[in-house]
């Protein structure tokens, strides 16, 4: 073996121990976590703050074999910056837990282990790179298979799922000595485990000049956080099922070209929740809106490149894309699967039903409005004005456009009625085309007015589109239960 080989091979291998030994001291902290104080490590992290100027990085250098000192500055900018992280969110939870706050801290280590295994070190796990390379620069590195995303994303939920129970158990937080007495708990502990794993996947697939240890860590937090504070639970294997769907789902859109990695994500996380806490019915609704949407993106879309009106990326949907037309649907689903918990608020229940399928109604309207109407060889005019206006214009509405978005939301009307969400059929269209048809010309009205001065973008525009169509469809309850 030549030199340089042994050279090469030797540095693969301590790029492997690395990651294995960040692993492992990831582990004992994990371990330490029911027998130390927040305020511990607190005081910890700050001593590892101060060490990080020279001694701990002398001792990785040394042990290592790191000589490049570009590298070594990078991996002492990085591990300062999730320390200092780790720092203030530790003495957060440390006060929160002073006021009596409803955090516990096992939320805190589920997010800790959620970024311990990133998609760097998995990769550099199993593949031959060193220390000294940037793994950004690997093609095979940002090609890696969507295998390798998700078992990422197994390992996240069972370092999070595992992370809360070792420290529930130890320090008595099931109210009971034997854990297995608790399934509830169980169920609600794997639950927002996995959408913390998910939710890290997400943030560390979006190009971000922020440090996505820092960024993995936070989302994840505050993701099982809220969800914990829900009190939300289903059965295990619920919870796996929803998951299979939304990620077939979801890898479909993918694989077809329908949206990117970090929308990839984006889909499985709403589909998880929605599912869960509305109805599989819920789900197949918006993806209608995302089939829809994608299938009339690729509507002559030569035509439309040539005239420089075609969606970027040949129109693949990145997560702004979904969160931008389907948050609000989100929020709704979630806000429907907690009103028919509780008695008190179970009239919200089919308000919250006609919202949603106003809202997903809107998204569609106004993307087959966008996707066709641009395409018109008709008179297209300004819907502030009406004064004639270029195809593709914010603002610019035609009447192939109008009679686009009117399907769009007869369509999801139809859906509504048929899933079972809405039981009379009219009542369902008028739903659906109050809100849908409406909130698509609203979305126009913002194109001509906020969005042409620079104050929304049109993500944006989308997204308080899709509210304002949703709240319209929920006006129209209250409006029924008036005239009836």
């Amino acid at each position: 073996m030549s030199e340089a080989n042994a050279k090469s091979n030797s540095d693969v291998a301590a790029c492997k121990l690395f990651y294995l030994t960040k692993y492992a001291l990831s582990i004992f902290i994990i371990f330490l976590a029911p027998f130390l104080s927040m305020g511990t490590f607190v005081l910890l992290f700050v001593l590892l703050s101060v060490l990080s100027l020279t001694p701990i990085m002398e001792f990785i250098s040394k042990a290592f074999g790191l000589t490049d000192e570009e590298k070594v500055k990078k991996i002492r900018s990085d591990f300062q910056s999730v320390i200092i992280v780790l720092t203030f969110a530790f003495l957060a939870a440390a006060l929160l837990n002073y006021f009596n706050f409803a955090f516990e801290n096992y939320i805190l280590f589920q997010g800790f282990a959620v970024m311990v295994f990133s998609s760097y070190s998995l990769y550099s796990v199993t593949h031959k790179v060193t220390l000294a390379d940037n793994l950004d620069d690997i093609a095979s590195f940002q090609n890696a298979s969507l295998v390798h995303e998700f078992v990422l994303v197994v390992l996240r939920t069972a370092a999070a799922f595992l992370t809360g129970w070792w420290i529930i158990y130890m320090t008595g937080g099931t109210g009971t000595e034997n854990w297995m007495l608790a399934p509830d708990l169980l169920n609600q502990l794997f639950f927002i485990s996995l959408i913390g794993a998910f939710i890290g996947s997400l943030f560390e697939s979006i190009p971000s000049g922020t440090d996505k240890n820092i960024s993995v860590f936070l989302g994840s937090t505050l993701s099982i956080w809220l969800l914990y504070l829900f009190g939300y639970q289903t059965p295990w294997n619920q919870t796996l099922i929803a998951a299979g769907f939304s990620i077939i789902l979801a890898f479909l859109a993918y694989r077809y070209k329908i949206a990117d990695l970090s929308a990839l994500f984006s889909a499985a996380v709403l589909g998880i929740l929605i599912i869960l806490f509305s109805g599989i019915e819920w789900y197949i609704l918006l993806v209608a809106f995302f089939i829809l949407g994608g299938g009339f993106t690729k509507y002559k879309i030569k035509y439309k490149a040539s005239i420089g009106l075609a969606e970027s990326k040949n129109g693949i949907r990145s997560y702004e894309n979904v969160f931008a037309n389907s948050i609000f649907a989100m929020i709704l689903a979630v806000l429907y699967g907690i009103s028919t918990q509780y008695t008190d608020y179970s009239w919200l229940s089919i308000p919250i039903v006609f919202a949603y399928v106003g809202t997903v109604a809107t998204a569609t309207g106004d993307t087959m409005a966008s996707e066709i109407g641009t395409t018109a060889k008709g008179p297209t005019f300004m819907i502030t004005t009406l004064k004639r206006a270029k195809p593709g214009q914010d603002g610019g509405v035609s009447l192939l456009g109008e009679c686009a978005a009117l399907l769009g939301s007869i369509i999801i009307g139809l859906m509504a009625f048929f899933f079972g969400m809405i039981d009379s059929l009219p009542i369902a269209l008028l739903v659906a085309i109050a809100g849908g048809f409406l909130g698509t010309n609203i979305d126009s009205i913002l194109g001509a007015t906020l969005q042409k001065k620079g104050i929304l973008t049109n993500s944006s525009v989308n997204l308080v589109s899709t509210i304002i169509g949703g709240l319209i469809a929920g006006f129209v309850y209250f409006i029924i239960q008036f005239l009836m």
